[in-house]
């Protein structure tokens, strides 16, 4: 079987289906699809809720909580003790097939009548304000998250506890702030890439490093600052002045983005695949192509964030086998477009539902078993309506298409398609999205971020009754570049605690703002095509000039950074 192009029906742009996925559609029975991997990609976060938080009622008791649809959504929205309790049956809201209907249309009108969970939370303790996440306890403000304990303000942190704030994709770490992607690091700021390290700050790409400041691509390295060896002495004056202060930190930040440009970077970020591998941040991972933030999966393809999966094609934020097309799953397998639902098998085009199976077009089932659209039937019946429905789906074209945008819950500046790829109102219109206008916000701000005090000795306890004006609504600039600013925020008593343990001055900008600013240090999850730019003379396969070796890289071709291959970048650094 050979590739072929095809043109995209969203974007209208040329994409290629491989050999490979077509013996992967054939497999699960469905059509090639219509759409190019990354609008199918988006396609799928504009499912996606993980940070834009409402004050709303909860439908059930009346009572103020914190949800991730806004108040003014079609259907009820229940707090999460009253969404698990036994008061309420989905099922009886289960509605028959219509032949003569689109299929996504008469799953959008059951959509608007079943229960949502306001914050999708599982098995977890004292962690109600965590989203997308599991076996949290003591937890304030995670997405994606699982099995964390007293951590904040982060997404994919995983194993963690004891104090990781701020951070973006850490494993079996504590102590940690404002980090990206580090596994098994402790006591440690602004580290990135990084992996069993102690107190180091300001760093990128270090291995079983201890006490490293400002370092790009040491292993095994202690006391270090700016990648000179120093006494422990000597190093410890040259860090007191960085540390500990606002001021001392923003100047740090800026030397070492200057100095870390002098340094090659590995054109993809990632350890211990196997062979036929492409996109970045993939770990112990093979036969995996176009994927970002993957982990452990074996032949996958266009996914993100995807662990432990394995035979799948776009998935994202998930744990899954045999599936195509699921975003918000764990413990799926042999599915399609499931979305925010766990421990699922056999299952198709199902919302928010746990421990079942065989299930098509259901929403907020619990433990259940050969259902349609919330209604039960006998295993006899489920497979022969089964098999029915989808001939019916095939005629209309939504059989092995993911949810239209028309019927997701969220606006495109509402989901996590946001963050990835960000449009302004008219650009998002544009393109067919719909667009949510939050209401001003209205908070009575008692002290303004640049009023804070320097240093974390110089904060009390009353700073927990302050409303803290985000430092990004100081000039016109600052709020182009933070659009979601919250305009406010408040400190939690968790987070004062962190800042003193870890004498960090208070923050000047809100979450979301802080948010964005991490984001932005990430490289975007898009793939371009290039060549090594070593020239380095001693290396033999290249010793009479440049190396000539190609790969596909989420670096830019505009960016500043010296990207190497593999090969080279193994021989000057690792």
């Amino acid at each position: 079987m050979n590739s072929e192009t095809k043109i995209c029906q969203n974007c209208k742009k040329d994409f290629t289906i491989e050999p490979e996925d077509f013996k992967f559609y054939e497999k699960i029975s469905v059509p090639s699809p219509t759409f190019c991997p990354h609008c199918r990609y988006i396609r799928r976060l504009l499912d996606r809720n993980e940070w834009t938080l409402y004050q709303r009622k909860c439908d059930a008791t009346g009572e103020n909580i914190v949800s991730i649809y806004k108040p003014e959504v079609p259907f009820p929205v229940y707090r999460q003790a009253e969404w698990w309790s036994d008061k309420w049956d989905a099922l009886s809201y289960g509605q028959e097939i219509d032949f003569s209907r689109p299929f996504f249309e008469q799953f959008d009108e059951l959509s608007r009548k079943v229960p949502h969970l306001a914050i999708v939370n599982s098995k977890s303790t004292n962690s109600e304000y965590t989203n997308q996440s599991e076996e949290n306890k003591d937890c304030y403000m995670l997405a994606a998250c699982g099995k964390n304990e007293k951590c904040m303000y982060s997404n994919w942190l995983q194993d963690s506890n004891y104090f990781v704030g701020d951070s973006y994709c850490l494993e079996k770490s504590e102590l940690c702030y404002e980090s990206l992607n580090c596994t098994r690091c402790h006591t440690s700021i602004y580290l990135h890439d990084s992996a069993d390290c102690i107190s180091c700050h300001f760093s990128i790409d270090l291995r079983g490093c201890s006490n490293c400041f400002g370092c790009v691509g040491l292993r095994n390295k202690n006391y270090c600052f700016f990648n000179k060896q120093l006494s422990k002495e000597e190093y410890e004056k040259r860090t007191e002045e960085l540390l500990g202060t606002r001021d001392g930190i923003h100047r740090a930040q800026e030397k070492f983005r200057e100095f870390s440009l002098k340094f090659p970077r590995k054109f993809y970020h990632g350890t211990k695949n196997m062979e036929f591998i492409s996109g970045d941040y993939i770990e112990e991972t093979g036969r995996t192509r176009e994927s970002f933030n993957c982990r452990h999966n074996e032949n996958v393809g266009y996914s993100q964030d995807a662990w432990y999966s394995k035979d799948s094609l776009d998935i994202t934020e998930i744990w899954a086998e045999l599936s195509y097309e699921c975003q918000g799953c764990a413990v799926i397998s042999r599915s399609i477009a499931l979305r925010s639902t766990w421990d699922a098998f056999d299952s198709y085009y199902t919302n928010m539902s746990f421990g079942c199976s065989n299930l098509f077009g259901c929403i907020g089932l619990r433990q259940k078993h050969n259902c349609i659209l919330n209604k039960q039937y006998s295993k006899e019946d489920y497979d022969e309506l089964k098999a029915k429905l989808i001939e019916h789906m095939k005629k209309t074209g939504e059989w092995g298409e993911y949810f239209p945008a028309s019927i997701s819950p969220f606006a495109y500046n509402e989901c996590t398609a946001w963050d990835y790829c960000p449009l302004s109102k008219e650009e998002a219109i544009a393109k067919g999205y719909t667009w949510y206008d939050r209401p001003e916000r209205d908070y009575k701000i008692t002290i303004q971020a640049r009023d804070l005090p320097e240093t974390i000795g110089e904060v009390g306890d009353g700073i927990l009754k302050e409303v803290i004006g985000c430092d990004s609504q100081t000039s016109d600039e600052k709020k182009k570049n933070h659009p979601i600013c919250t305009t406010a925020f408040q400190i939690h008593p968790m987070e004062l605690e962190f800042y003193r343990k870890m004498n960090l001055p208070l923050p000047i900008k809100c979450f979301s703002c802080r948010r964005t600013d991490r984001f932005a240090l990430r490289n975007p999850r898009q793939l371009w095509h290039r060549v090594c730019m070593c020239e380095i003379k001693n290396h033999d396969w290249h010793a009479s000039g440049k190396c000539n070796n190609e790969f596909e890289t989420s670096y830019a071709p505009d960016r500043p950074d010296i990207i190497y291959c593999e090969k080279c970048y193994n021989q000057e650094i690792v």
